[in-house]
């Protein structure tokens, strides 16, 4: 069988590409595991399709300027799998959709919209992840355009999250999957030794495109983190906060309607090499701090999404606190038994940290935090969840 990607080495969720190698934005390579499982499957072939928007350092401009620009796109591929340590003879080159098969699978992301053209032409089994879903309504057309077969997630939207049930209406077959967390997260300190409040952590982003305020009104995606953040004194005694608001080293000059092109180029080349954001956030060793907390809250998206960190801090022995909802219900994680449920509330989330920090429940609070530590070894396994998700794959591809 053959997977195909879509410039693969655009995909940020799987390579360092050219915007972390060279203007240093920060790695979240958070499906690097399932390119590996393929990569290293004798019985799978990986192929990259390089589309005409396939040089990913400008991907600005008319189409003469692309189509200029795409002839270092094959440059460009060859250095980012040689900084990625792939050997370029294990991915097949496609450099036309006529050269993708109808028995191919083709993933794609949903935020990597270049990746998507031309895609209706073709009669290939199709897979789109929401990973970093942001509720732009124009991606359910263009998702429903070529003929989307699965999606996959680490949770199920249609559940979770109001945008998408008011602006997604796609009635397609959801596979879920877990985040999984990096082998440097590991239970270090020992449960008694740890501070005896929650470490809060996660980015506090903004949105304001019209559907994300139409549903949820306030622009904050991570309502809790926030209400964490700037309520230092309310959770003096429960909580220390280590969240970073996205905005707060902001360096980005703006570009203006009015600006000429000249210009315009400039701010983006400012912007992309002038990364100032969230410098404190990345100051800090975040295996050590999961480590020194018995708790640990990384408040969940309002979009009905949960953050990374809660699996990277129940991989370091933290008892997580977090939403009694299907993102984790799903996963088969359960309240009381594996992490601890609160309200949502922040008045909520004090009260749920100060009944585990009294003395009489310290024994159910370390059975709660072990049972969550080994839930996420034994089960969001990198090489189990790439297997499942692929065999998975593969049986709805026979029911098309």
């Amino acid at each position: 069988m053959r997977v195909v990607f879509v410039n693969l080495h655009s995909s940020w969720m799987m390579v360092k590409n050219s915007a972390v190698l060279i203007f240093k934005n920060s790695a979240a390579l958070k499906h690097k595991y399932i390119l590996d499982y393929l990569l290293n499957n004798p019985e799978i072939e990986v192929a990259s399709l390089l589309n005409d928007r396939a040089f990913s350092i400008f991907t600005h401009g008319g189409d003469k300027l692309q189509k200029f620009l795409n002839l270092f796109a094959d440059t460009e591929h060859r250095w980012i799998l040689k900084k990625n340590g792939i050997d370029r003879k294990n991915i097949t080159l496609l450099k036309s959709v006529s050269e993708i098969r109808k028995d191919d699978i083709v993933i794609l992301y949903n935020l990597l919209s270049d990746s998507f053209r031309d895609l209706g032409k073709v009669e290939a089994f199709k897979v789109v992840s929401f990973l970093h879903f942001h509720g732009n309504s124009k991606d359910a057309e263009r998702i429903k355009n070529i003929g989307t077969n699965v999606i996959f997630n680490e949770v199920d939207l249609s559940k979770t999250c109001d945008l998408f049930k008011k602006y997604y209406p796609l009635d397609l077959p959801w596979i879920i999957i877990p985040f999984i967390p990096e082998s440097r997260f590991k239970r270090i300190k020992p449960f008694k030794e740890r501070k005896n409040k929650a470490f809060s952590v996660g980015t506090i982003t903004y949105k304001t495109h019209p559907e994300f305020i139409d549903v949820y009104g306030d622009p904050c995606d991570q309502p809790i983190r926030k209400a964490v953040k700037d309520n230092p004194e309310f959770f003096a005694n429960t909580a220390d906060c280590y969240s970073s608001d996205y905005n707060e080293d902001d360096v980005v000059k703006k570009v203006l309607p009015g600006d000429n092109p000249i210009k315009a180029f400039y701010k983006r080349a400012y912007n992309r090499l002038h990364n100032g954001r969230q410098k404190k956030y990345f100051s800090f060793d975040m295996v050590e701090k999961f480590n020194e907390y018995k708790m640990h809250i990384v408040g969940e998206e309002i979009l009905g999404i949960p953050g990374i960190g809660y699996v990277e801090g129940m991989a370091c022995g933290s008892a997580y606190i977090g939403l009694d909802s299907p993102m984790y219900r799903d996963l088969g994680l359960i309240p009381g038994e594996h992490y601890i449920a609160y309200d949502g509330t922040k008045e909520g989330l004090r009260s749920t940290i100060e009944y585990w920090q009294r003395p009489e429940n310290q024994t159910e609070l370390e059975r709660i935090a072990d049972n969550g530590y080994r839930f996420v070894r034994e089960n969001f396994d990198r090489e189990k969840v790439a297997s499942e998700l692929i065999e998975r794959l593969i049986s709805f591809q026979k029911l098309r």
